[in-house]
């Protein structure tokens, strides 16, 4: 299991996992020739993402894509894209190029198999950025919503998949990326905020919660970043 990487304020949790990212990345375009970067929504990553478009990374062969996004177009205050746009696509990291995961006038299952060909453009990643819920979801893979069984298969070949409203979660149709897709990474940054969090965390992690899956896994190594 990972050990939580403990920062005294949020703002240098910012800066320690925007540094990680940006060294994962330069790493991997060495190595590969091209780096993948698989982003995550909400109002915790903004910050990571402002300072990371003012560092030195080779954005002109980094694909960047996201963990999941809400079925909603970009100009919907829930767009994870337009989050990713915002904050993170400007300045030289303009020159990156993006995968989405929604597209205008495509309906919500075709939307996950047209956006398998960039996904797997941008495999494999050389970091992937996950936050946790408090009910353990990653991305969104949420406990006993359907999606979850095909989101954690182990041996699909499928990268992305359409996640249907309703309970348990969420409150809108998502689209998300699989565990298979998100292990083929050199390296997983999990950022976590709020002590629930931590505890969630800490020690031995419920098996049943989904993102056991990801702290179990041997494929990629695992760095969670915490501050209060």
């Amino acid at each position: 299991m990972p050990k939580i990487e403990v920062f005294p304020t949020r703002e240098a949790l910012y800066d320690a996992a925007a540094s990680t990212i940006a060294g994962a990345l330069t790493t991997a375009v060495a190595t590969h020739g091209k780096a993948g970067f698989a982003a995550t929504g909400g109002t915790t990553p903004a910050p990571v993402y402002d300072r990371l478009a003012t560092l030195t990374v080779p954005w002109d062969k980094v694909t960047v894509t996201l963990s999941d996004d809400r079925f909603v177009p970009i100009d919907h205050p829930g767009s994870n894209e337009a989050l990713v746009r915002r904050h993170l696509l400007t300045g030289d990291a303009a020159k990156a190029a993006f995968a989405p995961l929604y597209f205008d006038g495509v309906e919500h299952e075709a939307s996950a198999v047209k956006a398998q060909e960039g996904v797997a453009q941008a495999l494999p990643f050389g970091v992937v950025l996950l936050g946790v819920g408090a009910d353990g979801h990653f991305a969104s893979l949420f406990p006993g919503n359907p999606a979850l069984a095909a989101g954690l298969d182990p041996d699909t070949d499928r990268l992305v998949v359409a996640v249907p409203k309703g309970e348990p979660a969420p409150d809108l149709p998502r689209i998300s990326l699989t565990f298979q897709a998100l292990i083929q990474a050199s390296l997983i940054v999990l950022l976590v905020t709020g002590e629930a969090k931590r505890e969630l965390l800490a020690g031995e992690v419920d098996p049943d919660l989904p993102i056991a899956r990801i702290l179990k896994q041997d494929r990629a190594p695992v760095r969670i970043l915490w501050a209060e």
